[in-house]
């Protein structure tokens, strides 16, 4: 039989009717079919995973040893099953961002660098059945608003294959965000897109331009991805646009999620299998947020990841969705590991992790008029602070007071030594390697 993710259409429906119909039961065994699958197909493609899982008991694929991003790389040659050499690959991913020809293929396959949010590289292989699927299910599980003919503008750095679709009539358009803030409003004003995607930080800035009159776009449906939504971010565009944000939660490891039609970011549970873990190694409970978070993509072939391990902080709703599905739900997505902030205790003087969400409020909490902000810790006990205010017309002694009270306060919960304080009126900055706005980052590893 043939498998349904050579089958645009097959897989189509077959993610529709598991989306809607499968049960809890239904989806773990589902799920554990198809990492054995996965499992055999890469220790009999793979030199690398047939090395790594020698020793180990291959029909329980979730608790087989873990790879991540270095180990991929290091090993990439070995790794991908589709005998492409790093060598080669990392030769093609130089020349094409030489010659900014981001559509080329190398070898009939989409080869991609991956920055990911730490800026460090990755290479990332998709086949052309593996773009097909990725696009049924995105269809298939995207809610789309009630119109005839959609108009979809991407606002990405690089174009995507799998998201330059041209099916049943209907437009999807990249604008890169390499381009100036004037040409991406041009080209937006030019198209008028009912859909528009774009990361939080770009799509504020679009809010503001429409506030301001700049811009005139009236999408009917408003897309996040690639940096973290924070919720009063989500509320100040949505009041502009008037219209809901929904999220795309997808990396080089896969499509982890997408929101249904009641605005509810749901795990694909029949693509990625995702393993969520506190600071213990302990699987994580509903409504708390993990420490860890391993995925599997159960379907990936070209370049296999299985108990691959990301840096992203999830909270798991402990509520089930009202559209009826059973696939989990991701109450909030903080950060990264990356982004922790950690501190010396004061009674035993050992090291514990504050996470970002607090820093967040933090911030946000001292004052209404902050536009921006960017909290880089550089050690233990010293927190750099870039705050963008909306006016010139502001307390600025009063406001600094605020954030110092604020950071400590949060440091002080934790029974940790509050760190000094170093404060700049200056907007944030980018990461260099990603181009992505990372608002709660410490800069220093150990």
């Amino acid at each position: 039989m043939t498998p349904d993710t050579d089958s645009f259409l097959r897989f189509f429906f077959s993610s529709k009717r598991r989306f809607k119909r499968m049960t809890i039961a239904q989806l773990q065994k589902f799920q554990l079919k198809k990492g054995q699958e996965i499992v055999n197909f890469a220790i009999k493609e793979s030199s690398f995973f047939k090395k790594l899982y020698s020793n180990h008991d291959i029909r329980d694929p979730w608790n087989l040893p873990t790879v991540n991003k270095k180990i991929m790389m290091d090993n990439l040659t070995d790794y991908n099953t589709v005998g492409l050499t790093k060598e080669e690959l990392v030769s093609f991913l130089d020349k094409i961002e030489r010659e900014k020809n981001y559509s080329e293929r190398f070898q009939g396959f989409n080869v991609a660098m991956s920055s990911g949010t730490s800026g460090s590289k990755g290479v990332v292989i998709t086949s052309p059945s593996e773009e097909k699927y990725l696009q049924a299910i995105f269809f298939a599980r995207f809610s789309f608003p009630r119109i005839v003919r959609i108009k979809w503008a991407f606002l990405l750095r690089v174009t995507t294959p799998a998201f330059q679709v041209s099916k049943f009539g209907q437009r999807l358009t990249h604008i890169s965000l390499l381009h100036p803030l004037e040409e991406i409003r041009n080209k937006l004003q030019k198209f008028q897109p009912n859909i528009l995607s774009a990361p939080p930080s770009m799509l504020k800035i679009l809010a503001k331009e429409v506030k301001e009159k700049r811009l005139s776009v009236k999408p009917k449906r408003l897309v996040s991805y690639a940096e973290v939504l924070e919720p009063n971010i989500k509320e100040e565009i949505e009041s502009v646009f008037k219209t809901p944000i929904h999220q795309i939660y997808q990396g080089s490891e896969g499509s982890i999620a997408l929101t249904c039609k009641h605005g509810s970011l749901h795990i694909n549970e029949d693509l990625i299998f995702v393993q969520i873990y506190d600071s213990k190694g302990n699987p994580t409970q509903p409504g708390e947020p993990c420490y860890q978070m391993i995925v599997t993509d159960l379907h990936k072939k070209s370049q296999p990841i299985i108990r691959f391990e990301l840096n992203d902080i999830i909270t798991i709703s402990p509520n089930k969705c009202k559209c009826g599905s059973s696939f989990r739900v991701i109450e909030q997505i903080m950060g990264r590991t990356d982004d922790l902030f950690w501190a010396h205790r004061k009674d035993t003087e050992e090291l514990q992790f504050i996470y970002p969400d607090y820093i967040r409020r933090a911030i946000i909490l001292s004052s209404d008029e902050i536009d921006e902000y960017q909290a880089i810790q550089k050690s233990f006990n010293k927190v750099l602070l870039r705050i963008q205010i909306k006016t010139k017309r502001f307390d600025k002694k009063e406001l600094a007071e605020n954030l110092r009270k604020n950071i400590q306060n949060v440091f002080s919960s934790y029974n940790c030594q509050a760190p000094t304080i170093e404060l700049k009126f200056e907007p944030p900055i980018r990461n260099p390697k990603s181009g992505k706005l990372i608002r709660i980052h410490r800069e220093f590893d150990f």
